[in-house]
């Protein structure tokens, strides 16, 4: 990554005040020039373009959701010329020393590609993620660490079989190497699994620094923070493919990654693990399921 910071790519579609959030974040690290792309114009791009000088603002004329802003976001910034490349979110803050552990770490791991730790920002004592394992014969694709306390993950960078899109970190070398994300295919969840997945195919290695440490403002997904949903939005999340628990997305992850002519076996093993984990979800979470 060298001495400068890499080139931070954050999609938006609306919630203004939380990207307004994530760039002063970043403004106090140092980062004057990050790529906000302001899907559909609904992010406010120009407005906060002035209150934040130097912000390079791509605005969209059609929805382009995650994985269509960061691969908009890599055009830009190779335009610019940038080296190294931060995949990130517009409701995720980089906690004070983020930037100098990134770089310290990428010296240490020069060939790999680079994830964050993660952290509930109203809880910022609890992982939210650090990255994820495979286990096509057992839960299909984890998360690591996840509700974890923050004490209980490693000193040292640990390595991982993939991870979440925001706070990776991808050299230009890596970027040729691996190709860009998918957007075609999975234009909001999963193309940063895929990304992942491709990487780590080709002999990449996955490392999570559990020093780089970002606040992310969870959403209505994540039953901690909402509160359980009902049945009926939980099968609704299931057919959504621009939901993490897309069944469509599933199969084609697994028919892309998974054990060559078993993967069908291994998908349905994972379809029973989503359905026995909203069991799970109502016995940790009881009351009324919202829809």
């Amino acid at each position: 990554m060298g001495s400068t910071s890499p080139a931070v790519l954050i999609p938006a579609y609306g919630r203004v005040d939380a990207t307004r959030r994530t760039l002063a974040a970043l403004r106090e690290e140092g980062v004057v020039s990050p790529i906000l792309v302001d899907d559909c114009g609904t992010a406010g791009g120009s407005g906060l373009a002035r209150e934040f000088p130097g912000l390079d603002v791509v605005t969209t004329d059609r929805p382009v959701w995650w994985t269509g802003g960061i691969v908009l976001g890599l055009e830009r910034a190779l335009a610019r010329g940038d080296g190294a490349f931060l995949f990130f979110n517009q409701d995720v803050c980089v906690t004070p020393g983020y930037f100098e552990r990134l770089r310290e770490t990428s010296r240490r791991f020069p060939e790999a590609l680079l994830g964050s730790t993660v952290l509930y920002a109203g809880e910022p004592g609890r992982v939210w993620s650090a990255g994820g394992k495979v286990e096509w014969f057992g839960r299909g694709i984890r998360v690591c660490h996840f509700g974890a306390a923050l004490e209980e993950l490693p000193e040292e960078p640990f390595a991982v079989d993939w991870l979440f899109g925001m706070g990776t970190l991808v050299t230009k070398e890596l970027l040729a190497k691996i190709g860009p994300p998918d957007a075609a295919r999975f234009p909001m969840a999963w193309g940063d699994t895929d990304f992942s997945l491709r990487a780590r195919g080709l002999g990449v290695p996955i490392v999570v620094d559990p020093k780089a440490r970002l606040l992310h403002e969870v959403g209505p997904y994540d039953a901690r923070v909402a509160g359980p949903p009902s049945a009926r939005r939980y099968v609704a999340w299931m057919g959504d493919p621009h939901h993490n628990l897309s069944l469509s997305s599933h199969a084609e992850i697994w028919r892309r990654h998974g054990p060559p002519g078993l993967w069908p076996l291994s998908l349905a093993m994972r379809v029973l693990v989503l359905l026995a984990n909203y069991v799970r979800i109502r016995l940790l979470h009881p009351g009324e399921g919202r829809d």
